[in-house]
């Protein structure tokens, strides 16, 4: 079972079953200069040792300086991390130095604050954890921390394979792939917060959490008309 625990204000965290039998587990998030435990673990073990690569030439994606500035979400069995993603909103300039280009921020700070706008970066999760149940928590602990900080828009950008598994939770793309010099096609894509219609067509696990579906219709809107390359098809 994914057991009830207490954040450090005190919230209990959400109940979910669990793929297969073991120790309890449960979501916290990692707040920015907190010890990331056993997350670098994780990364490495998904991003590389399960491909059969060696990550000395890209431990960047292992450990970076934007960690000590996010807030990560991660699942954990015991002290074993299982499943995480790491989140920053686009109000440090750091952030905008590394994302900025690649999700065309520049279109949204004409309308938004940069903090209203997140990214979503180093998602993993290991390979005997990928059950719904797993992700779900993950995910939905997520969309509250977006709630709790008046997140609208959250952008994540991934390869073709991890499409399906965005696009469930209401992420639908709002740019063209981006293609990088390696060759890789990179799907950039958004989760308008509290779209509750997109979230219904979807049959997302977060429309239970929608708060304010005016406002996520607006945000919608505002999307389509800015980014017409992608969203007109939605």
């Amino acid at each position: 079972m994914l057991t009830a625990a207490s954040d450090p204000a005190g919230r209990a965290l959400p109940r979910a079953s669990r793929p297969s039998a073991g120790e309890p587990l449960r979501v916290r998030r990692i707040l920015p200069g907190e010890p990331l435990g056993d997350v670098q673990r994780l990364r490495r073990e998904v991003y590389f040792q399960e491909q059969g690569k060696n990550d000395k030439l890209h431990s960047w994606r292992v450990a970076d300086g934007l960690d000590a500035s996010g807030t990560i979400v991660v699942v954990e069995e015991g002290r074993k991390a299982v499943a995480t993603l790491r989140l920053h909103d686009f109000g440090s300039p750091a952030v905008q130095v590394e994302y900025g280009s690649l999700f065309q921020i520049d279109r949204f700070a004409r309308s938004w604050p940069l903090e209203r706008v997140a990214v979503c970066t180093r998602f993993a999760v290991q390979a005997d954890q990928r059950a719904k149940a797993v992700v779900d928590a993950l995910v939905e602990e997520t969309y509250r921390h977006a709630h709790e900080y008046g997140i609208q828009f959250g952008l994540i950008a991934c390869e073709p394979f991890l499409y399906s598994v965005f696009e469930h939770y209401g992420f639908r793309e709002y740019l063209p792939p981006a293609v990088l010099p390696s060759g890789m096609a990179l799907l950039r894509m958004g989760l308008v917060v509290d779209d509750a219609v997109i979230l219904r067509e979807c049959e997302s696990p977060l429309l239970p959490m929608v708060r304010n579906p005016v406002a996520g219709s607006a945000a919608h809107g505002w999307l389509m008309r800015t980014f017409p390359e992608k969203t007109s098809a939605l």
